[in-house]
């Protein structure tokens, strides 16, 4: 199957699925500009000085890093600058809302960003599995709540066409690709569609009837799920 029809197949699956559960990843937030992992122009545009002074090259080493504690809350108050307060919303997130359309869904992210919030996301849909960078830490009340509304939400759509549509997600992650491929290859009646850098396509052989690879840019395959069948 070539790209097209994989792409045409995809959008049918959605479609046609009564709730979609998505999981996202650091290749989500690459596709929005955001590479806590790059020494790149944004990332030196507020992080500089921690460049000079520690070495400090990227945003998440910077965020482990063994730094003094008041230069440290430093540097987190600038994370929460550059990834919450001067955050703009993006089209791959206007985009993968439009896909979603009017479907019930849910969100599955380690992303520490807010920004599904902050792009008009439902908060009760969000299960934020590494805290985030607002305030949630990770075994609070308010994140087991959101733990038990995911947990909630597999239950009720357990026999259902539901879709897993995974973003961004490294090939050998365990945290929550391998769980939720794990649930696909449980329930016969869902499907598991992968988009991400051809590299980081990891589908198990026990969800390959189930599953569809879309390799490449996730920003420009939401833009193809949504044109498609238009030429």
């Amino acid at each position: 199957m070539d790209m097209d029809q994989q792409i045409v197949t995809a959008k049918k699956i959605i479609d046609a699925s009564d709730a979609v559960l998505v999981s996202a990843s650091n290749g989500l937030s690459i596709a929005e500009g955001y590479n806590i992992f790059a020494d790149d122009k944004n990332f030196r545009a507020y992080f500089n000085d921690f460049r000079s002074l520690y070495g400090v090259s990227s945003l998440i080493q910077g965020v482990f890093a063994q730094l003094p504690k008041a230069d440290h809350q430093v540097f987190m108050n600038k994370v929460h600058q550059m990834m919450i307060d001067d955050y703009q919303p993006s089209e791959p997130f206007a985009n993968l809302k439009n896909i979603l359309s009017d479907k019930d869904y849910f969100v599955v992210t380690s992303n520490a960003d807010t920004h599904f919030q902050l792009n008009g996301f439902d908060p009760k849909r969000i299960f934020e599995i590494e805290g985030n960078f607002d305030g949630l830490e990770m075994n609070s009340a308010q994140w087991e709540e959101q733990q038990n509304r995911f947990e909630q939400f597999v239950t009720n759509n357990q026999d259902k066409q539901l879709v897993q549509l995974e973003l961004g997600i490294g090939a050998r992650n365990n945290m929550i690709k391998a769980p939720l491929m794990n649930l696909v290859a449980q329930h016969a009646s869902w499907s598991f569609i992968t988009l991400n850098m051809p590299k980081e396509i990891n589908v198990p052989e026990e969800i390959s009837s189930q599953s569809i690879s879309l390799p490449g840019d996730i920003g420009q395959t939401f833009k193809n799920l949504l044109t498609v069948g238009e030429n």
